[in-house]
């Protein structure tokens, strides 16, 4: 068994408002639409980012809506010329979004800034390169920049209480595959065009977004994973079980079968299949 994140779902105040802020700002564009719900899509991902009303996503997973502050969690697009991370971070501004940390260089070669959502959701742009020198705030000699850029990578990265807890949890209990793994830090492998996930500690975490640390209660955001079959869902929610999170029994419903468990740190994932 190795899980994917299939889907990252956001709770959001205004359906529309959102829609727009990520076409208009991220650049992704609308793959599904019904009744309170978009599903969204970047170019090259095959994980989608979807938008329900945040009551609705909390009455879907079985919990109070209520919640503030810090939400545990950052999504990275990570992009080939840092010129992309400029024209998103103005895009997203002008879009809705905030900048809670403007784009600079690291010390580790790369380029990163971050910005939220208009609910308050945080998204991480980057490049692995550096922007060329920069002479009188004006770009010198970058290639022109394609309307809608492509990310090389997508991540979502989960705040932590107990780092090595919330590893042998994913790795050992869910059967998710190490890439990296030091200190505060811990990715997983991810297929080709999914969004890897990766774990943080949680203040580390927050540091890096550039946001209080303090946060309560509903988080306005679940992870999915769409499993093949419901012996599947089955097999994930009882192996999570084992792992130590708190499970909602699985059940059916028109669309399909599914079910909610809770990780050691708070984040909700939902599992589920069509068949």
């Amino acid at each position: 068994m190795n899980p994917q994140v299939s889907a990252i779902t956001l709770g959001v105040e205004d359906i529309d408002r959102s829609k727009e802020f990520y076409e208009k700002g991220l650049g992704f564009r609308v793959v599904h639409e019904a009744e309170g719900f978009v599903a969204l899509g970047a170019i090259g991902a095959s994980t989608s980012v979807g938008l329900y009303t945040r009551d609705a996503l909390a009455a879907d997973a079985g919990v109070e809506a209520d919640g503030t502050g810090f939400r545990g969690a950052m999504t990275s697009l990570i992009f080939e010329e840092a010129a992309a991370v400029d024209a998103l971070i103005e895009s997203a501004q002008k879009a809705g979004g905030s900048v809670i940390k403007p784009a600079k260089s690291q010390l580790w070669g790369g380029y990163t800034g971050h910005v939220t959502d208009p609910d308050g959701h945080v998204w991480k742009i980057g490049s692995n390169h550096r922007p060329p020198l920069f002479r009188g705030g004006k770009r010198q000699g970058a290639a022109p920049l394609p309307t809608r850029p492509s990310p090389e990578e997508t991540a979502v990265t989960l705040g932590c209480r107990d780092i090595k807890q919330s590893k042998a949890f994913y790795a050992d209990g869910l059967g998710f595959l190490v890439d990296k793994s030091f200190g505060k830090f811990c990715s997983f492998k991810a297929e080709e065009g999914a969004t890897a996930l990766s774990l943080y500690t949680w203040e580390a975490l927050a540091d890096d977004a550039g946001v209080d640390p303090q946060g309560q209660g509903f988080r306005a955001m679940t992870l999915s994973y769409v499993a093949s079959s419901s012996d599947e869902v089955d097999e994930v929610m009882s192996a999570a079980a084992k792992a130590g999170a708190s499970v909602t029994e699985p059940a059916k419903a028109a669309w399909g079968y599914s079910g909610h468990f809770t990780d050691p740190s708070g984040h909700i994932w939902k599992v589920a299949s069509g068949k």
